[in-house]
This record gives structure tokens, C-alpha cells and sequence, in this order.
């Protein structure tokens, strides 16, 4: 399923449908108009009328997020990287790829090791939580959702508990609060 291109592409229509301004037969602009709304995931126009800046982030932490939450209820499968089934981190390893084009590592540990440390006050949708669940070290991540007054909502593959498969659970649940190790931005 590959669904990246589609979606990149529904991102970037607003700037990369912008034309000029048409002009009358002197060659003069139209009455200027008012400011068009912002688009989400577009940076304000600059001073001098430029065309907004496309937010490259925004719009991959929003690729991967979207992607991620097509695959809720699939079965979790140990050392699974398909839609058939997954575990923690070829669920991230798998939506990285197939929703931006992004090559992460495909163990936890690997994930723990690479990216950029950031703290939980930090976290933004996309990022990655990285867990100490069986064993010393990391052996269970997830991806951030949603950083907000409720905590912080992550979605990943689980193996054990009341529910299996892809869910989504939050930070504060005393499970993954006493087991939560860090968290690493691949951005």
C-alpha cells in the first residue's frame, strides 16, 4: 500500500497549483485582494509578498501519523514488518518508509541509538517513545500522536496485555509511564 505519493501530493496541490496573478491586456495586476487563509502546514508569507514556505516537517510528521492510524487493529506478529502483521518497530520501521520515505532502524535498540534525543516536554506527532518492557534497554517503541493536556497519545504494535496488535495508548497509563526510557526525533 503506498499511499505516500497521493498524500505528499494532496499536501503540496495548494503551493504548486499557485499561477500568477492574470493580468489586462496593458499588462497591469488586478486590484490587490485580500490575504488568502493559511494553508496548515505552510509557514506565513514573507514581507514583500512572497508565497509561503512549504513546511517540509509538518507535512511528514502528518504523512506518518495519518499512516499510521490506517493500520489500527492489525494483528501484532513477532518480528512482522507487513500489514499482515507487526511488532513494535517494524510497525515504525514499515509507516517511516512507506508513508515519507524516511529509513529508520528496525529494532528498538537501533531506534533508541539513532535520531536526535529530545525530552518528553518535546515530543512532537511522529516522534518516537522508546520503552524498557522485557529486558535492561530499549525493547518496546511507539509513535507519538499527540502531545496535549491528556498526555501523550502513542500508537504501536503491542504483544502483551488485554489488547494486541496496533493500538493506541496513552503515556500516563502506569504500564508505559514506569517502563517509558525516552524519546528520539527523526527529523
Amino acid at each position: 500500500m503506498k499511499k505516500a505519493p497521493a498524500l505528499l501530493f494532496l499536501c503540496l496541490l495548494p503551493v504548486l497549483g499557485a499561477q500568477e496573478e492574470p493580468r489586462d491586456k496593458a499588462g497591469a495586476a488586478p486590484p490587490e485582494k485580500s490575504a488568502p487563509p493559511a494553508i496548515a502546514g505552510t509557514a506565513p508569507a514573507r514581507a514583500g509578498g512572497d508565497e509561503p514556505e512549504l513546511d517540509i516537517e509538518a507535512v511528514y510528521r502528518r504523512l506518518i501519523t495519518t499512516a499510521a492510524r490506517e493500520y489500527l487493529g492489525v494483528p501484532y506478529r513477532y518480528a512482522g514488518v507487513s500489514p499482515q502483521g507487526f511488532d513494535c518497530s517494524g510497525f515504525i520501521y514499515f509507516i517511516y518508509r512507506e508513508a515519507a520515505g524516511m529509513e529508520v532502524s528496525r529494532s528498538s535498540a537501533g531506534l533508541w541509538g539513532g535520531g536526535k534525543k529530545i525530552t518528553l516536554a518535546q515530543v512532537r506527532p511522529g516522534d518516537v517513545l522508546l520503552f524498557t518492557t522485557v529486558r535492561a534497554g530499549p525493547s518496546h517503541a511507539g509513535i507519538v500522536l499527540e502531545n496535549g493536556p491528556g498526555g501523550v497519545l502513542f500508537i504501536h504494535a503491542a504483544s502483551q496485555g488485554a489488547q494486541t496488535g496496533v493500538i493506541i495508548s496513552n503515556l500516563n497509563e502506569g504500564y508505559y509511564k514506569a517502563r517509558f526510557l525516552g524519546a528520539r526525533n527523526y527529523f
